[in-house]
């Protein structure tokens, strides 16, 4: 299946019958001081073969040109018009070699990430020639059968999912014995809990087993066309992040907000729409959103320029501000929608009066 390994004759049988070409697509990035830096990389060439073995076609090498990387050490980030410009590129020389679909998997989860290479995707399709574009973390939401509160089962980074992943493609570059002797640990780049003591091979082998599947027959619903490519995305976003984004007043001397996320999956904003304070509504333009933490840019991001690809993210149980513009009445009861993930909207709202 992997085409890198295979001579033209054997490319040519591959494809008599199935002509698809899957690119895996992940990133070179710090995942804790346990797992190699391909985490990504490796998790879409995993899942790309298991659906390649059902639908036959043949498999790219993974490719860690991407965007949406933590800040910390080793990441490479390259600019989302060069990743674009490469997809495009892939694409178009894949379709001019004859393959009828080309699949877009990536191991790397950033949602504005995923949301570009949906749109490639769209937009490079044309009739006998489709793309489909999606990343791993879809095809276990579509397993999920209600809101998943307890620890997040679909995707995290650098604990339990990730660290079972790797363990099952190639345990020899875990050291679980670099993470901390302590089940309650904070690990930097470790998203949930220290995976030493919750890493589980035997389960990820099965997870990727079945996210191969789910993947295998997404390719046969893109090939017959008529096909929502923000379905799996949407039941990611309502299950997986169950619990309600929380909203307060940090003082009540400056219009300054704090935006907590109190569960145990990351949330991606995309959009801050209809915020009133006291009854009186503000423009997006006047609103800035920051997120300061370890491995976030920190960038201010203005209100209106929020969306599913220039989103803010804000991780297992970490705090963005929102800064308000000057002259806004501290302390007010404040309301607003929050666009999450691109797809579904949420209302927040503080209580009202400041706190003491």
């Amino acid at each position: 299946m992997r085409i890198e390994r295979m001579r033209p004759d054997e490319v040519a049988s591959a494809t008599g019958g199935a002509s698809i070409a899957y690119v895996p697509l992940g990133a070179i990035e710090y995942h804790g001081p346990h797992l190699p830096l391909g985490v990504d990389m490796m998790t879409s060439e995993e899942i790309c073969r298991r659906a390649c073995a059902r639908t036959g076609g043949v498999v790219l090498p993974p490719s860690y040109l991407s965007h949406g990387t933590l800040d910390l050490p080793w990441s490479l980030e390259f600019s989302p018009q060069l990743v674009e410009a490469w997809v495009r590129e892939v694409v178009a020389q894949l379709h001019h070699q004859g393959f009828e679909m080309v699949v877009l998997l990536t191991g790397h989860g950033p949602l504005d990430f995923v949301h570009r290479l949906k749109r490639v995707a769209r937009e490079s399709s044309k009739p006998g020639r489709a793309v489909y574009a999606a990343c791993y973390l879809e095809f276990n939401a579509a397993r999920l059968e209600g809101p998943e509160l307890g620890e997040p089962t679909v995707i995290d980074h650098a604990s339990t999912v990730e660290t079972s992943y790797v363990l099952a493609i190639d345990p020899l570059t875990v050291d679980l014995s670099a993470l901390p002797d302590d089940p309650e640990a904070s690990v930097v780049g470790v998203y949930g809990r220290n995976p030493r003591f919750t890493a589980d091979a035997r389960w990820a082998a099965q997870d990727m087993a079945a996210a191969g599947a789910v993947l295998s027959q997404r390719v046969r619903d893109a090939e017959r066309g008529a096909f929502d490519d923000l379905a799996d995305l949407r039941r990611f976003v309502r299950l997986a992040w169950p619990e309600s984004l929380q909203l307060r007043w940090t003082c009540d001397q400056e219009p300054m907000l704090e935006l907590h996320n109190p569960g145990r999956a990351s949330r991606f904003i995309t959009g801050l729409v209809d915020i009133v304070v006291d009854g009186v509504r503000l423009d997006p333009d006047c609103v800035y959103l920051c997120n300061s933490a370890a491995g976030e840019s920190g960038s201010r991001l203005r209100g209106d320029s929020l969306g599913p690809e220039s989103g803010l993210y804000l991780r297992r149980h970490q705090n963005a501000t929102i800064e308000l513009p000057q002259g806004t009445p501290c302390g007010h009861g404040v309301s607003m929608s929050i666009e999450l993930g691109g797809v579904v909207c949420a209302q927040v709202r503080t209580d009202e009066g400041a706190p003491s």
